[in-house]
């Protein structure tokens, strides 16, 4: 099936049966955040990034594509460890992408866990999409003229680096119906430097739908899926709304 008869709309399925609904070399860029197995969620109990997801996602992509998969790494969550020796088999690794919180969480007796990832990886490492002028923080605080050396700059603005220190993380309320959304702003810069107007943007775990949002936002396309039928309500309900 081609993505065009599966575009902007989340559909409650599995992900690998609606991952093999997708034709070969379709999509442009996926950014997906499966279960991490930590927060006891009926959703969150069993592995389900597994390396036939893995596969399928190489399948479904094209040569110009990226991959960005959320993760963990601590006591309670080690998803990075977990998942980075799949992608690797089938993509080529770019960057860990940390994002920095503003509140933290864990236990008393360690560290407070303020930090989490994202893994960058693409299909063909000399053919991947990267929109330079996208790379930019326009931000005022953020503009300056010269390099260090006193060179001209290439552009008045810093470049994004992969600390991520200025996106606020969701702090939660009763009336979300996920228990781990992911902000706007993170999958807006990722959408705007890896795809044009019109891409394909999938996430086989699109919980309440945030990629979709971001991706409608910024006039790309979206495709995705959810288990849960309550997720996919509520994502729908996002993106018309």
């Amino acid at each position: 099936m081609k993505p065009s008869e599966l575009l902007n709309d989340i559909y409650c399925l599995d992900c690998l049966d609606f991952l093999s609904l997708i034709d070969d070399n379709s999509v442009d860029l996926v950014i997906t955040d499966p279960p991490y197995l930590t927060t006891g969620e009926s959703w969150d109990k069993v592995e389900v990034f597994t390396d036939e997801v893995v596969s399928e996602l190489f399948r479904v992509l094209k040569e110009t594509s990226s991959i960005y998969v959320w993760c963990g790494i601590g006591e309670k969550s080690q998803s990075l460890i977990r998942w980075f020796p799949l992608l690797s088999k089938y993509f080529h690794f770019k960057d860990l992408i940390t994002w920095k919180k503003r509140r933290g969480i864990g236990m008393r007796k360690g560290w407070l866990y303020t930090r989490e990832e994202i893994m960058w990886f693409v299909k063909n490492n000399d053919k991947f999409i990267w929109n330079i002028d996208s790379q930019y923080n326009e931000n005022e605080e953020n503009q300056f003229k010269k390099g260090f050396t006193g060179y001209e700059c290439k552009s008045r603005f810093k470049r994004f680096s992969n600390v991520w220190t200025d996106i606020p993380e969701f702090l939660g309320n009763k009336k979300v119906a996920h228990f781990t959304p992911k902000p706007l702003e993170a999958l807006e810069r990722i959408i705007k430097v890896h795809t044009s107007k019109n891409d394909i943007v999938l996430d086989p775990f699109m919980g309440l739908g945030s990629t979709a949002v971001a991706a409608k936002m910024l006039d790309r396309n979206f495709i995705g899926c959810d288990i849960s039928q309550d997720y996919v309500d509520e994502a729908r309900k996002r993106i018309t709304g």
